[in-house]
């Protein structure tokens, strides 16, 4: 039994590196503006008040083009995407609540809350290589307007990816979750959605996690139970699954964009199960999680995809 867990972990740190380095047509940081075109009347040397009135009634409007920089953000896999766009508002995100794509289409839909109203946007985008461009539409309060969007990626060295500082408090707070998966025991129970609540234990880097949720539309629930260590940024993360099993998982989290897992082997049924995970740290108020599975040693399938968002 030893040499078969062995095998199983010697197999999934040697096989880590190609799968999450797997090119993602979407993911990541696109840059660029949005532009608007604007009426706006031509200026008039000073002259006879009567004189400018007329003057500006009979010369038609002429556009004038806006450019405002913005940021798409996209994590996950295809059909399973999230994402954010930043640059309308200082600080604030518009959270996409639509996103689909096909090799070389990108449409998605997004809505926030701002100072001037409600702010809704929709963009129909075309890929080239590294750019994406195309049209759009953006609606604020009562008003709304055509854009145009150029996008551009860069190579990762270049762009500045979301960065997240390493730290226990990343987690503290309530988040809503909403899990797509295999029915697959010991690991998961299925599609799923709720809440997990982070609260801080004392005297030390932890924290605890409750989770409400819903599957098949029945009510769980669970307990997690993370640790950070700040100096190796490696993270523990504990599970008492609704099932009775308990998971318990070593982080990587050296890069602040995303943190990386491998369980210890759960037996089951005479069976041996790892589970691997990506959880991909696109913000401060979101972050998305892949999984994939082993059993017995065999190569790794997908399990499921999570993403989840910060309620407080």
């Amino acid at each position: 039994m030893r040499q078969i867990i062995y095998a199983v972990l010697i197999a999934a740190l040697a096989s880590a590196s190609p799968v999450w380095a797997q090119p993602n047509p979407w993911a990541g940081s696109w840059r660029g503006t949005i532009s608007t075109a604007q009426a706006q009347n031509p200026v008039v040397p000073l002259a006879d008040t009567a004189d400018v009135a007329a003057t500006a009634a009979e010369t038609p409007a002429a556009p004038v083009t806006e450019n405002t920089g913005v940021t798409l953000t996209l994590a996950g896999e295809p059909g399973a995407y999230t994402g954010v766009v930043t640059g309308f508002t200082p600080g604030r995100e518009i959270r996409l609540s639509n996103i689909e794509t096909t090799d070389t289409e990108l449409t998605l839909e997004g809505s926030a809350d701002t100072d001037f109203g409600p702010l809704a946007l929709s963009y129909s985008l075309t890929r080239d290589e590294r750019t994406l461009s195309g049209a759009g539409r953006i609606t604020l309060g009562d008003h709304g307007f055509d854009v145009t969007i150029e996008l551009t990626r860069r190579r990762r060295a270049e762009v500045p990816q979301p960065q997240v500082e390493q730290r226990i408090g990343y987690f503290t707070g309530s988040w809503t979750f909403e899990y797509t998966g295999g029915e697959f025991p010991p690991l998961s129970i299925g599609t799923r959605s709720g809440t997990v609540t982070f609260t801080d234990i004392a005297h030390g880097p932890f924290v605890q996690g409750d989770v409400a949720g819903e599957v098949f539309g029945e009510p769980y629930s669970e307990t997690w139970t993370i640790g950070f260590d700040a100096v190796a940024q490696s993270l523990v993360w504990h599970e008492a699954l609704s099932t009775g099993q308990r998971l318990i998982a070593l982080g990587n989290w050296t890069s602040p964009i995303g943190i990386t897992f491998l369980t210890m082997p759960m037996e089951a049924e005479g069976r041996l199960f790892v589970l691997r995970r990506l959880m991909q740290v696109t913000s401060d108020t979101s972050f998305a999680v892949t999984d994939e599975f082993s059993v017995d040693g065999g190569p790794f399938q997908r399990l499921g995809n999570g993403a989840y968002v910060r309620q407080n």
